[in-house]
């Protein structure tokens, strides 16, 4: 064998070896998938993952919510499996090329809550909330926006009281809030829009002085919930590990609402599962109640089965946004 000869061996030689160790779909065979969850209501749904064979299959990380994007951003997005808003999926991946919506996780955590004073907010009654303020945490995504698609789907204007503006008397006046400020003495506003499992906290840390009046999910078109949070998988991670994460969900379901599993079990797994070790989750033993849990609206949906909620979501944000989200194409759906 000549020089030459040699050289070409050693190349296709290792060309098998790259494509033995790496698979056709460009992951290392028998490396754990990186799974990253916000923390929050979408923790909990891959909580279960904290131990045994599925922990070895797929590393999860709960990092916080205001930084999931980063994890499928780049040409070298760290993320193999990741849950996240929809709306940012859509904005960042919904042209199908680099991730695919496997389907939708939760359906919808937002909850109004009123003082003392409040009425309940019904379909019935929502125009009650005219001339009322309402106080919005994160306003500008997915809870501000479902409100916002709520009002207009039932002919309400609203008036965001921003840069100086007043509160109108013949309009529903939303205000940005943090959740500090969701709390009976804040003057500005009459109502709150609060997810859970804060939603829940507040009522019990105000000894009722702030209570549940109304559910958006109920208040939202057909009363079944919205597509609120999706997993959304790299196009080379394979059917077969799509199906095993897919099939984890009615376990972890299962799991998180039986009675013999304790909140302080359910904290202690999320906690594990901090992408860092200094990271605490926001979920707290003491308020993770079953009905926290229930109200978390967790519940996996397929792609093919969500693809239309998921798009009339998107149609009635995007028309109350101040700029588009866009629109999903059909490569964005993963079909079995």
């Amino acid at each position: 064998m000549n020089k030459m000869t040699a050289i070409m061996a050693a190349i296709a030689l290792s060309a098998t070896a790259t494509v033995g160790l790496y698979g056709c779909g460009g992951e290392k065979e028998g490396e754990a998938l990186k799974v990253f969850a916000p923390d929050g209501a979408p923790a909990l749904s891959v909580a279960r993952l904290y131990e045994g064979e599925l922990a070895e299959k797929f590393d999860v990380n709960i990092v916080d919510a205001n930084t999931i994007q980063t994890y499928v951003s780049g040409e070298n997005a760290q993320a193999d499996i990741a849950i996240m808003p929809v709306n940012a999926a859509v904005k960042l991946l919904g042209n199908g090329e680099k991730y695919k919506m496997l389907g939708t996780v939760t359906h919808g955590n937002l909850y109004i809550l009123k003082k003392a004073t409040g009425e309940e907010i019904t379909l019935s009654n929502l125009a009650s909330l005219v001339g009322k303020t309402v106080g919005v945490i994160n306003l500008a995504n997915v809870p501000g926006l479902t409100f916002k698609a709520i009002l207009a789907d039932n002919d309400l204007e609203f008036n965001e009281l921003k840069d100086g503006a007043e509160a109108a008397s013949d309009k529903v006046n939303l205000k940005a809030i943090d959740a500090a400020e969701a709390v009976p003495s804040n003057a500005d506003c009459d109502y709150f829009v609060v997810p859970e499992p804060a939603a829940s906290t507040k009522v019990s840390a105000t000894g009722g002085k702030l209570s549940f009046a109304g559910d958006l999910q109920e208040l939202y078109e057909g009363g079944e919930g919205y597509p609120q949070a999706v997993a959304v998988a790299k196009t080379s991670v394979s059917a077969d590990d799509i199906t095993a994460f897919i099939d984890t969900f009615d376990d972890t379901k299962t799991w998180l609402m039986d009675v013999n599993t304790s909140a302080e079990t359910i904290v202690s797994a999320v906690n594990s599962l901090m992408y860092k070790a200094d990271y605490v989750s926001t979920l707290t033993a003491n308020t993770l109640t079953r009905t926290v849990i229930e109200n978390s609206g967790i519940g996996f949906v397929t792609a093919s089965e969500s693809k239309a909620d998921v798009l009339a979501y998107m149609s009635k944000i995007n028309s109350v946004a101040s700029s588009s989200f866009g629109t999903p194409t059909d490569a964005f759906f993963y079909t079995v």
